[in-house]
């Protein structure tokens, strides 16, 4: 669904719209989307030229900012999702709204293609339904749902909203430098059920006041025959100076490592992120790393951009002037991890600190001697040498290699959900207090460190439980 809502955006950003409205709702399993946008619309002829199949194609001259690509987007990316669509459109606020729409099983039944004209008091009631509020503008609306629907879900409601939800994520990246206005561009309002989508950040340039931006480290152009190739690469604040905020505006869920490599932009749309094309490989050093690469649309032929406007293949003598700039970008972000010997935490009390040995170039774990529950535990044992003994095997004996696998693995998730970790943390301070540890400490140890991660409200009902008895 995201795919073809945006295929549909491209149309109405080409048509010079300057905001576009989506429109849904489930009305008990027979959802309605609709694309709504003020642009420029259409005459009668140009809604008929729209509906035909292959109406322009892929080799024929564009202007510089449309986005469309085989003349088939409307119909492929509406039949993708439903059986019915339907195009309303008009150029001049004098005219009358004219619509057609295809009903795929009207066509079944008929056995050829026929479309519907739709009547100009019939378009005010469907533009009525949808919300439609501009005096010209074109309204493409689906209908008759077949393939997003999960009807296999346990509730195809829920599954839906999951898909609009997704929606939003999608647009919010695909369309984030027009939604920001950026230089370039034409400033874009989008809108779900007449909630702003607000554009997504990869490259982290627009920061909350008194934040630090991300480091710009190369700008440059590249010539491919006639067209020209514009790259920038960018390294990322590292993740302890970003707000909560920020960083799900950055990536998606905050999700630095999944939103690492090449961001492909054709006209300033995305085509494709979150990959590195195997010039690099993703991994936790490179997640600050993302590199724009930007083609006009004379360019096409060189990426075998296919129908979708989604996957794209490098050109073969982009590759390595590319590899050139991701080699550079690369050694920046893992610089950022390990260029301090000490990294300070977020945490007012972790239990582990990280310690970086620059001599040696390795990474390693320590027990915070300070912590005051541990410090209290610590102190308990009287012999100096069976303390030391302890220390140096729950150290050395930390498991770096499975948690590395484990992190790795795609079908497993080492996040506890809130219910188990609450849980687990009232077992924790009930065992700490039995051992003798002092309320006040336990309490600390609960709040202030983020692998335990709870609010001060959670620590306090357990303090409270264990007060009572």
């Amino acid at each position: 669904m995201e795919s073809a809502v945006a295929d549909i955006i491209d149309n109405s950003i080409s048509a010079s719209a300057s905001t576009v409205d989506i429109f849904t709702e489930w009305r008990n399993s027979d959802p309605v989307l609709a694309i709504i946008d003020n642009g420029y619309g259409m005459k009668p002829s140009g809604v008929k030229k729209a509906m035909q199949l292959g109406a322009i194609g892929p080799a024929s001259e564009r202007s510089i900012d449309d986005l469309g690509r085989f003349g088939m987007g409307l119909k492929t990316a509406s039949f993708s999702q439903c059986k019915k669509l339907t195009v309303i459109s008009r150029a001049d606020s004098c005219d009358d709204w004219y619509g057609i729409r295809w009903d795929l099983d009207l066509v079944e039944r008929e056995n050829q293609w026929t479309a519907q004209i739709i009547e100009p008091a019939d378009c005010e009631s469907y533009l009525c339904d949808i919300g439609f509020e501009h005096s010209r503008g074109t309204a493409v609306i689906w209908n008759t749902f077949d393939r997003a629907l999960d009807l296999t879900a346990a509730s195809a409601e829920r599954a839906y909203d999951r898909r609009v939800s997704a929606l939003i994520d999608h647009l919010a990246l695909t369309f984030h430098r027009f939604i920001s206005g950026e230089k370039g561009t034409k400033k874009l309002t989008l809108r779900l059920n007449k909630r702003l989508i607000k554009g997504m950040d990869p490259f982290a340039t627009r920061p909350e006041t008194g934040r630090q931006a991300s480091t710009l480290l190369s700008d440059e152009t590249l010539r491919l025959g006639h067209c020209s190739i514009k790259i920038k690469a960018y390294l990322l604040p590292h993740p302890s100076s970003m707000t909560h905020t920020f960083a799900q505006r950055v990536s998606l869920n905050g999700e630095h490592h999944a939103g690492q490599g090449l961001y492909i932009y054709r006209a300033g749309r995305l085509i494709s992120s979150g990959s590195w094309y195997r010039l690099a490989k993703v991994s936790e050093a490179n997640k600050l790393a993302r590199v724009q690469v930007d083609f006009d649309n004379n360019a096409d032929h060189l990426w075998r951009i296919d129908v979708r406007k989604s996957r794209i293949d490098l050109p073969a003598s982009l590759r390595e002037q590319l590899r050139r700039v991701i080699i550079q970008c690369s050694k920046k972000s893992s610089t950022t991890f390990t260029r301090r010997a000490r990294m300070p935490s977020l945490d007012l009390e972790p239990v582990w600190q990280r310690v970086y040995d620059r001599d040696r170039e390795r990474v390693y774990y320590v027990l915070n001697r300070s912590h005051s529950a541990l410090s209290e535990m610590l102190r308990s044992i009287t012999c100096d040498q069976t303390r030391s003994a302890l220390i140096s095997i729950i150290e050395t004996a930390l498991p770096l290699a499975l948690i590395k696998n484990d992190l790795s693995a795609s079908n497993i998730k080492l996040d506890q959900d809130s219910e188990g970790l609450f849980s687990q943390s009232q077992i924790l301070a009930e065992n700490l207090f039995k051992a003798g540890i002092d309320l006040e400490n336990i309490f600390n140890a609960l709040v202030n460190d983020s692998n335990i991660g709870l609010t001060r409200e959670q620590a306090k009902k357990i303090i409270s439980k264990i007060e009572a008895r």
